[in-house]
């Protein structure tokens, strides 16, 4: 049996793995059904417990698709051959997705006997010429593809012995970054040293990794000679080499650690094609924005104020050399704020609104330290344009004045002072005092006087309350300044007003 090529039925109908089993007699013609799977995930766990020549596979499955299946294995497991059955007669779309000579093509209603095994045949044959033709190097990139990959069953031994020099090095990138990957991928594979090996562990973390005897200053020269014609058709290139690596068995980390790192940094490295580990910069968390104090420039209407606190907070806080994912998320919460408060003001928020969706598209865009702090720039400006070519709304002043009126109007009689009604509108004081004299053509203290005395004007006339009574409730502790503030008002006396005007 241990020459039988090995076979793992894939379909999420039991019927239909199980028909397949009855279709041939499987082991008469060279082939074993070493197990089946349910769906695609299925299928991946027992791939990697038993490694399958052939895979059969439904095209059309619940959690992972034959597509999605193959695509996967393919890239762990290149020697495993694929066919595809399918109940839906989409050739082109298949076509299209297997270009590899690995896959066959089958459709359920028309599969026979004949069919299945004229293709199984065939793919055989490709089995064992390419298990002739596999080289020591495509071997160990398999290995080494798989070690990175994290599957503890992996024997390293072959890659050991292949890196004989003490010191390895990935060279790293990342395939999302372009939009030529085949150049990438060709300029990474043509050769810079000796012992080298090309790796894929996912869809897009792509590199080599390779040993050498050389100093780390030579090194660097090599590969940075060897990439600076890939800019010339890649502007955007961005590569990661590693610090010198001692051990076979580290490296998994290592790639790791550059993994997490290199799309940080690159943040910092907008005119390089290339750095290496010890160029890293030591980035940090943000500096604390003062939200008070901004939040108190806005409620304060003092928007310029509020833009200059943002410019000078940005201007400060890139020194520091910040993550940028923590700057772009502080960018955004800061104009967000920002933006929703002046929406709320004017009353032309077409213009503002449109420069809101356009900040909070865009920030998180910014792949480069140089273009996100030209952006921040370019929005302060543009939104100080937008502010002072517009009238103040009415709504956001009609609002305030309303709920600092109706406040007076119910505190009026409690120790009422224009600091107090200061803190509790979150305005400053002076911004308050000229609130007053704008809308009232008066201070503070005379609008609060001419509330109360409106009161006591009131009691006098409905209650029986004495007049000691009646200053007191009205806001007054001292009955003789009452009484002079009253006859000031109404030209009379508190007492005067009450025996003319009582019913």
């Amino acid at each position: 049996m241990t020459n039988l090529i090995t076979i793992l039925l894939v379909d999420d109908e039991k019927s239909i793995r199980d028909g397949l089993k009855l279709l041939l007699p499987w082991e008469e013609y060279g082939f074993h059904i070493m197990g089946e799977a349910e769906n695609g995930l299925d299928a991946l766990e027992k791939i990697k417990e038993q490694q399958p020549d052939i895979v059969i596979t439904d095209l059309i499955m619940p959690e992972l698709d034959g597509l999605k299946l193959s695509n996967i294995i393919q890239r762990q497991y290149p020697e495993i051959h694929f066919l595809v059955l399918s109940s839906f007669d989409d050739f082109p779309y298949v076509s299209q997705s297997f270009k590899n000579g690995a896959v066959d093509y089958l459709l359920k209603p028309t599969l026979t006997k004949e069919s299945l095994l004229t293709s199984l045949t065939q793919l055989s044959h490709q089995i064992t010429k390419t298990e002739k033709k596999l080289s020591e190097q495509d071997l160990l990139s398999q290995q080494l593809n798989r070690l990175l990959a994290g599957y503890s069953d992996t024997n390293y031994d072959g890659l050991t012995t292949y890196f004989k020099e003490d010191n390895h090095y990935i060279l790293y990138t990342n395939l999302l970054w372009y939009h030529t990957k085949e150049q990438v991928i060709q300029t990474l594979e043509s050769s810079l040293f000796n012992n080298m090996l090309p790796y894929l562990i996912e869809k897009n973390e792509y590199g080599i990794i390779f040993s050498s005897s050389l100093p780390y200053s030579e090194i660097k020269l090599k590969v940075a000679e060897k990439l600076h014609s890939l800019r010339m058709v890649e502007p955007t290139t961005f590569f990661v080499l590693s610090s010198p690596i001692r051990e076979i068995n580290e490296l998994k980390e290592k790639l790791h650690q550059l993994k997490s790192e290199a799309k940080e940094q690159r943040f910092y490295f907008k005119q390089h094609t290339f750095i290496t580990e010890e160029d890293f910069l030591s980035l940090t968390s943000t500096e604390q924005f003062d939200t008070k104090k901004y939040l108190r420039s806005l409620l304060d209407n003092d928007y310029q104020l509020g833009l200059t606190r943002i410019e000078d907070y940005f201007n400060d806080v890139i020194i520091d050399l910040p993550k940028p994912t923590v700057l772009r998320q502080q960018a955004s919460s800061i104009f967000y704020t920002l933006f929703s408060t002046l929406i709320d003001a004017y009353d032309k928020k077409d213009d503002l609104q449109q420069l809101k969706q356009e900040f909070l598209f865009t920030v998180g865009q910014l792949i480069y330290l140089e273009d996100f702090s030209i952006f921040i720039l370019s929005m302060i400006e543009r939104i100080n344009i937008a502010i002072n070519t517009k009238e103040v709304g009415i709504t956001h002043e009609n609002e305030l004045l309303h709920n600092i009126t109706r406040y007076i109007e119910h505190h009026y009689a409690s120790d009422l002072s224009l600091a107090m009604l200061a803190e509790t509108f979150h305005f400053s004081y002076s911004y308050l005092s000229s609130f007053f004299s704008h809308h009232f053509n008066t201070n503070f203290s005379d609008y609060l006087n001419t509330v109360r005395l409106k009161a006591a004007k009131e009691l006098l006339l409905t209650s029986d309350l004495n007049l000691s009574e009646i200053a007191n409730q009205c806001g007054y502790s001292d009955l003789s300044y009452f009484s002079r503030q009253f006859k000031k008002y109404y030209g009379s006396s508190p007492s005067k007003y009450r025996r003319e005007n009582q019913l």
